[in-house]
């Protein structure tokens, strides 16, 4: 589904640590809309060295992501 994982798992770190303006592009929402695919069918936990619960730090990740960029466009700053 080409979800980014790693990106969307490490997404808060990213918005509260860097400059923001390069996670809000519009490639890269449209790379993080990704996780809208997720169907946690749980192959991805599977394979996840850390036995984390891959589909829910999507999930929560994405929800967090997307409450970030449309705080940002309501204060006219994207």
């Amino acid at each position: 589904a080409d979800i980014p994982i790693p990106m969307i798992a490490r997404i808060e770190l990213f918005l509260g640590r860097a400059p923001w303006q390069g996670q809000v592009t519009p490639e890269t929402q449209a790379k993080m809309a990704n996780a809208e695919n997720c169907t946690e069918c749980g192959a991805c936990s599977s394979r996840c060295p850390y036995e984390l619960d891959t589909p829910a730090l999507v999930k929560a990740g994405y929800a967090f992501y997307k409450t970030f960029v449309a705080e940002k466009k309501a204060q006219g700053l994207i």
